[in-house]
């Protein structure tokens, strides 16, 4: 099983942990530091020691929670008050123990592993779901969702699926290529009674081997064959065959439906003032649908020099930190659009393909790889 450890400073590692025939892995950081950290291990099971149990640690716990959601995170905690206990189980924590005694952590351990056995013995388990929602038509949306996922698929081991519900007319592929596809969202909605992981494989547009994409209709008489709950069957049935679903949608009945499943939605704007308020606009839906704060994050794409709205303005009025910012390089989305490649291929250097990489692996916990100067020039 796979162990993390994360204490501020040395010497906490209960001694029980070392003779565990187990992979363990020591972090030493600060509180700020420690998701991204995590991410990168994925760990089976996330001891916490030293730290401070209060709302900010609540709120990193939150955002592990969201990206590992099999992942069993304890806290080692002497004297935990009773309302930051039930805080901490909401937050995502599976326990809270008072001591890291040898037979303590054996037990802790002992149970994560029990887990672990039966979730393996059952059906794989899901991929993460994430939504893509511009906050106004134009923000560029579509565009950071397929460069994304061309990113994410650059990581050979991964599978990602790529759904177009940004109806009636989506254009995802218009970013990822030039050629046509033999099936669309209509045909997938039609097969739903049959359609299992194989049927997928033939039906989906291959963009790369661990790359596919589904397209959106092409008219409306075939949008009459989409519907919420078929939208909804075939997005649980391709969650155990993808480890990433990126969705392109929007504010209609079907992207609505699709809400529930979303381990992560992405709100796509720009630093100007009717996406700001749009922004916040749809902040307050997610909210008064009961959905957690954690699981919502602020995109601002087309960042120029002389912005409308400063940062910390849209923050303010959003009630998100924006979590990234992608630059404004309009001449290379032309390029990309008339070449029918991704612009994180076509522009690997540009500032916008550097900003993709980082959300991928902030989402993926993957680390940024730069190439040498010497891979560069084919030089091995």
């Amino acid at each position: 099983m796979n162990i993390v450890f994360f204490s501020p400073r040395e010497g906490l590692l209960p001694n029980a942990i070392d003779l565990l025939e187990h992979k363990l892995t020591q972090l030493e950081g600060t509180l700020a530091e420690l998701p991204m950290r995590v991410l990168a291990c994925r760990p089976d099971l996330l001891l916490l020691a030293g730290l401070e149990p209060g709302d900010a640690l609540l709120e990193v716990i939150e955002t592990i929670n969201a990206a590992l959601p099999a992942t069993a995170i304890v806290l080692i905690c002497s004297t935990p008050e009773p309302g930051f206990l039930m805080r901490a189980m909401r937050a995502g924590i599976r326990e809270v123990i008072s001591s890291d005694a040898p037979a303590v952590i054996a037990s802790v351990i002992g149970r994560a592993q029990s887990r672990l056995h039966v979730t393996r013995a059952s059906q794989a388990p899901p991929g993460r779901c994430i939504g893509f929602m511009p906050a106004t038509g134009g923000d560029g949306c579509t565009c950071v969702m397929a460069n994304l996922g061309a990113e994410i698929a650059k990581s050979p081991g991964l599978r990602v699926l790529l759904i177009d519900l940004s109806l009636p007319f989506g254009n995802v592929e218009l970013f990822l290529t030039n050629e046509s596809a033999a099936h669309d969202l209509a045909d997938f909605s039609d097969e739903i009674e049959r359609l299992d992981g194989a049927l997928l494989e033939v039906m989906t547009h291959h963009l790369a081997p661990n790359m596919h994409l589904i397209h959106a209709p092409e008219s409306l008489s075939q949008l009459l064959h989409v519907t919420p709950a078929y939208v909804e069957r075939l997005i649980r049935i391709a969650l155990h065959h993808y480890d990433y679903l990126l969705i392109d949608m929007g504010l209609d009945a079907i992207s609505l439906r699709v809400l529930e499943l979303l381990d992560q939605l992405v709100v796509v704007s720009t630093a100007s003032l009717p996406s700001v308020r749009r922004a916040s606009q749809i902040t307050r839906l997610w909210e008064s649908l009961g959905y957690a704060a954690a699981k919502l994050s602020l995109v601002v794409n087309r960042m120029g020099n002389s912005p409308q709205v400063q940062l910390g303005d849209i923050e303010k009025a959003v009630g998100l930190k924006v979590s990234r910012v992608l630059p404004e390089e309009s001449d290379q989305m032309e390029e990309s659009l008339l070449k029918g490649v991704a612009t994180i291929l076509l522009k690997p250097r540009s500032g916008f393909a550097k900003a993709i990489a980082a959300m991928a692996a902030q989402l993926t916990g993957q680390p940024v790889t730069e190439k040498s100067i010497w891979h560069r020039l084919g030089i091995k």
